[in-house]
């Protein structure tokens, strides 16, 4: 789904994608698309134990933290 998002809007380098998500699925699915950040939101469906065992570049509270984070990157 990231890809074909990424191929209808003309982004060739996944490494300037941000994929976000409350799942540990969402967060495997930005890793296995190469995504630059993958970003676990704990204010939904998975718990932080549960998103820190999948692949990720950081885990926030709520998306409030997003700006801030990916300024930072």
């Amino acid at each position: 789904m990231i890809l074909a998002a990424m191929e209808r809007l003309g982004v060739a380098d996944p490494a300037t994608v941000a994929v976000v998500g409350d799942t540990v699925s969402d967060l495997e699915a930005g890793t296995a698309a190469g995504a630059g950040a993958v970003v676990g939101v704990l204010t939904g469906a998975h718990d932080e134990a549960r998103l820190s065992a999948a692949p990720h570049t950081a885990i926030v509270s709520d998306v409030g933290c997003l700006p801030e984070l990916l300024l930072r990157a």
